[in-house]
């Protein structure tokens, strides 16, 4: 028996750990976003661009070149001194160095902005599941709290009976309960539907409803400082890459090169004993027609380059002032709390007198069930404004760089 027990015991200790090694945390929720497929598409762009990066510095495919030259048409033989010979040959076109190096440098520049964008939307999705959490714990809470509310109108008609059988003129009191309760009844289909949609979203986000604490946010610091926004640096790498559009347009007006080496031979025949030829050639470009070719490109670049300048400060002028409205909402929720606290302290003062005073004969039972109704609807405001408060603190943290891992 002893041993049993003992075996009993070993065996819930091992399902314990395994459950607890099974256990998900917000992390690892985090890492799942970190694979969702909105970031790892963003991350295979930079991968291309990396790659396009590398491609650029590359030289085009040398080409060979096989013939004849200088056959004659009503004789053809290649026995003849001097015009007609055998070629063979190799030819490499060496494209402007400057050019191929300002291309590659604008691929790793859109690599680089990719990988920031990657980033920011790993924090967004980040954010977004924080914020679901947070409104599927409120449904839970209003679920509940609206289960208690049925519970009380169900004791207040109770009482409301007793009271009309005693010969109170409480009858028109039944029609007004019906017409609460429905309201809490309609509350609670409506909270049936919001929690599917939650779960969904949440599905969507790691494959599953996580069964995880809600998880604390910290008030990130924030001075106005447009630099340490994800959409403002992302504008910024826009001017980067507008400027690398300019290097290029710029580069285009240095030269392309190009060798070619050519091998003759003519047999040998009447008055010539053979011999062979070698011919080796270089080319370079002239920028001859550059004021209607590599000039324009090299003005439209620069418009490009001034144009990403002003949409950087549009963009840094938005997120100022969006994530000053941000913090004011965010702040706002916790003065509302503070506010709901304040009145829930004073309301279950109000129904303990409430009570003291049905004990003591001095008022009913409906005045108890009321106050306590009034509970429940500050219990419900209040769960509605905290998890306001955590939606809003999850996604001002994620326009931050490096946000979530600052506090005050």
């Amino acid at each position: 028996m002893v041993t049993k027990r003992l075996w009993a015991i070993a065996g819930l200790a091992i399902s314990l750990g395994m459950a607890q090694a099974n256990a998900e945390t917000l992390e690892s929720y985090a890492q799942r976003l970190a694979e969702h497929p909105q970031v790892t598409r963003i991350l295979e762009q930079s991968t291309r661009f990396e790659e396009l990066s590398d491609g650029e510095m590359g030289l085009p495919d040398p080409q060979i070149i096989f013939g004849a030259e200088n056959v004659p048409i009503n004789s053809p033989a290649f026995d003849r001194f001097l015009p007609t010979s055998k070629v063979l040959g190799v030819q490499q076109k060496i494209p402007n160095y400057s050019l191929r190096k300002a291309r590659s440098s604008k691929q790793e520049s859109l690599a680089k902005r990719q990988n920031l964008v990657a980033d920011y939307t790993r924090k967004r999705l980040e954010s977004i599941l924080i914020g679901q959490l947070a409104e599927l714990d409120k449904v839970k809470t209003l679920e509940r709290l609206a289960g208690e509310q049925l519970e009380l109108y169900r004791a207040m008609e109770e009482d409301m009976q007793g009271r009309l059988e005693a010969g109170s003129p409480v009858y028109g009191r039944f029609s007004e309960i019906d017409v609460d309760r429905a309201g809490v009844e309609q509350r609670l289909n409506d909270l049936k539907v919001e929690r599917v949609t939650i779960e969904e979203e949440l599905v969507r986000l790691v494959g599953e409803v996580p069964s995880i604490p809600l998880p604390s946010v910290p008030e990130v610091a924030w001075n106005r400082d447009g630099t340490a926004l994800y959409p403002v640096r992302i504008a910024a790498e826009d001017v980067q890459v507008a400027s690398k559009d300019v290097d290029v347009a710029d580069a285009a007006f240095g030269p392309t090169y190009g060798v070619q080496a050519l091998y003759k031979q003519r047999e040998s025949g009447a008055g010539f004993s053979g011999d062979d030829w070698l011919s080796v050639q270089a080319t370079v470009s002239i920028p001859l027609w550059a004021t209607s070719n590599q000039k324009p490109k090299l003005r439209a670049a620069q418009a490009g380059k001034r144009s990403a300048r002003y949409a950087y400060e549009d963009v840094r002028r938005e997120w100022v002032g969006r994530m000053a409205t941000l913090k004011a909402e965010r702040n706002i929720t916790l003065d509302n709390i503070a506010l709901l606290q304040e009145k829930a302290s004073a309301l279950q003062e109000k129904t303990e007198a409430a009570e003291r005073d049905y004990e003591s004969g001095n008022t009913s039972l409906e005045s108890v069930l009321e106050t306590q109704i009034d509970a429940l609807t500050i219990a419900a405001q209040l769960a509605e404004q905290r998890s306001r408060h955590v939606r809003l603190s999850a996604q001002f943290n994620s326009h931050i760089v490096g946000g979530r891992h600052e506090s005050n």
